[in-house]
């Protein structure tokens, strides 16, 4: 995963001008993030951990209020799959809505979204005018980092007309590796699922088939090959798959009565 190029991060300070992050602040990042991955279990919800991850991102960057998370589908739509408020939700769908807004501008390009509440207003005005409703005014989106492009973006809303600072964009950094970690680990475990219960579906029709086979083999009198021609045969035309008509063999057998159910061979 490639991490996005952002600015040196900067610390705003009493009087306005560059300052170190505090040892208070370093600390209590350092403390969440350990936390985050003390909790991180691959065959746990994905969605569990990336709230988790929110609810620190707005518990350590002072001038967010609310934060969310968003990822992107195939066919281009979006959906939120973390957020510590429901007006998050609804921020977010305004953006899906109206297909533009900080967290779509980012996803798409790939790139960090900052804009306080003036910037908002001139980049997304119907966007921003909407959001200004429900109380964010100011945005930051950060790209999930991906292979070919941004799995979704991690965002914060503000309340503040003044936006968000270099120092909150390098820390909600550390905050969307950490969530691009845990969608490609939840992402890596469904692959793994699917692949196992396509084995088993696959083992499982073997089974039914094999025993399909030696049902026919005693009542037809034919080998293995001209049992299968049968089911084969059967099958096309009847237009049910190969492992339902082999079922109905196996079911005549155990009650006679579904026999009238199987399809007539010549």
């Amino acid at each position: 995963m490639t991490a996005p190029r952002i600015a040196r991060a900067e610390h705003r300070g009493p009087t306005g001008g560059r300052n170190s992050a505090s040892q208070d602040s370093l600390d209590a990042a350092s403390d969440a993030f350990q936390s985050l991955y003390a909790h991180l279990d691959p065959h746990a919800q994905a969605e569990q951990f990336l709230e988790q991850v929110c609810k620190h991102a707005v518990d350590l960057i002072a001038d967010a209020d609310m934060a969310g998370i968003t990822i992107g589908g195939s066919d281009a739509t979006f959906r939120t799959v973390a957020a510590t408020h429901q007006l998050v939700r609804t921020v977010d769908s305004i953006q899906f809505r109206l297909d533009y807004g900080p967290c779509v501008t980012s996803s798409r390009t790939g790139t960090v979204v900052r804009a306080h509440a003036s910037e908002a207003h001139s980049r997304w005005p119907q966007f921003a005018s909407a959001a200004k409703v429900v109380g964010a005014v100011s945005f930051l989106s950060m790209p999930l980092p991906g292979r070919d492009r941004p799995l979704g973006t991690l965002n914060l809303y503000s309340h503040d007309l003044r936006g968000f600072t270099g120092a909150d964009v390098a820390l909600l950094q550390l905050f969307a590796v950490t969530s691009a970690y845990a969608l490609h680990s939840s992402q890596r475990l469904d692959i793994a699922r699917k692949h196992a219960m396509d084995l088993e579906r696959a083992l499982e029709s073997r089974g039914v088939i094999e025993q399909a086979k030696g049902i026919i083999m005693g009542t037809h009198r034919v080998d293995a090959d001209g049992a299968f021609r049968i089911l084969i045969q059967d099958s096309q035309r009847s237009n049910v798959k190969l492992r339902v008509i082999a079922q109905q063999y196996i079911d005549g057998v155990i009650d006679p009565r579904q026999a009238s159910n199987k399809p007539e061979t010549n």
